[in-house]
């Protein structure tokens, strides 16, 4: 960098091209690259024109300058090329640590920690977005300084805020794409009470989409040097790969969710043919006595079972009870009927108070001992 700034002051005095280069405004090897880029175009086209009595530069001279801009772009791109080799490496190592953990609220606790130390940021914050509300959630620093401490205490606070459509994170939204800030002060997109408590104006950002909507962001800065668009890049990377994972968790634990309902349902189930076994050898034993009897309790009438429900329940609360009764879950219920998820659960709640019944499985228990007899 320090090469690189200088060469690009001496040539560009050699050929009074001050003012076609920006020397203020470099602040990273990319950008620095570019203004290199625009000076060795003005150095060839002096060079070829052979016009050196203005500047009395020697051709030697504009030559010499020529190519050594060549090699430090060169060694940019080089330097460039690697960094971003390396700091992929580093990724991959991060998410492969993540990837062993099957939790999802176990994954949104370590997110923070697992961006700095795998893409090498010294603060990240996760925020979850809700409708259009945008919710800071948690914090990781590597270090504990007073900006630190005041930024912990800003998100402490819950802040809720409304996504207005100029403001950064309302961007990323709706293009679904990350953002990098290099002057928080002059960036009209910024939230202002985001700089203010993190002391600092330059920062990346990305969205996390694991089933295609954006439900939250990473916010990610170092404490004394600038973000770069290498460093939007990797936090994109690692917010792409971290949906995956985070959206494999979830899927695993509804899987093992709906494994231990189906489970339940299955060990009641045995439990009411066991049941129904015993009844069938007792009435058997029975029928030596009188026939009469034995014929009038093998079976339970049909209308007397279902009476009694129907009685109790309501056609709707009958229809969301027997797919309880098949192990369905509350989000398969609602798809099935074409209802809402808390509908589901308030009609659960009347079924369960009606039957009299603790939990699920006693009143899924209570109507297969009604209906499985009917066979």
């Amino acid at each position: 960098m320090s090469r690189g700034t200088e060469l690009l002051k001496l040539a560009a005095e050699l050929i009074n091209a001050e003012e076609n280069v920006a020397l203020d405004a470099v602040h990273d090897l990319t950008t620095l690259d570019g203004q290199l880029a625009i000076l060795t175009g003005l150095l060839r086209e002096r060079l070829i024109s052979g016009d050196t009595s203005v500047d009395r530069a020697e051709p030697v001279d504009i030559s010499t300058a020529l190519a050594d801009a060549h090699t430090v772009r060169y060694e940019i791109r080089d330097f460039l090329v690697h960094e971003r080799l390396r700091r992929l490496d580093a990724l991959d190592a991060g998410l492969a640590s993540l990837r062993k953990a099957h939790d999802p609220e176990e994954l949104l606790n370590r997110v923070c920690e697992a961006v700095s130390e795998s893409c090498g940021f010294d603060r990240v914050m996760l925020s979850r977005v809700e409708d259009s509300v945008w919710r800071p959630w948690k914090s990781y620093a590597v270090g504990n300084r007073q900006p630190e401490r005041a930024f912990r205490k800003w998100i402490s606070a819950i802040p809720e805020i409304r996504l207005d459509h100029l403001m950064l994170e309302s961007e990323m939204v709706r293009r679904h794409k990350p953002a990098l800030v290099t002057d928080g002060e002059r960036d009209p997109r910024v939230y202002r009470p985001l700089l203010e408590a993190s002391g600092l104006s330059s920062y990346v950002a990305a969205p996390l989409m694991p089933t295609g909507r954006v439900i939250g962001f990473l916010h990610a800065d170092y404490e004394s040097e600038q973000a770069t668009p290498l460093d939007r890049d990797i936090l994109w990377a690692f917010a792409g790969a971290f949906g995956q994972i985070f959206e494999r968790a979830v899927l695993l634990t509804r899987l093992h969710e709906q494994r231990e309902q189906v489970r339940m349902a299955m060990q009641t189930v045995t439990t009411v043919l066991d049941d129904l076994a015993s009844a069938e050898i007792d009435l058997a034993a029975r029928a030596h006595a009188t026939a009469l009897t034995a014929s009038r309790t093998t079976r339970i009438p049909l209308n007397t079972s279902l009476s009694k429900l129907e009685s109790l329940l309501t056609a709707r609360e009958l229809e969301v009870l027997s797919l309880m009764a098949t192990g369905a879950t509350n989000d398969r219920i609602a798809e099935q009927l074409v209802i809402s998820n808390g509908t589901v659960k308030s009609h659960v709640k009347r079924i369960l108070r009606k039957l009299r019944a603790e939990n699920r499985s006693e009143a899924i228990s209570q109507y297969l001992r009604l209906t499985i007899g009917e066979n």
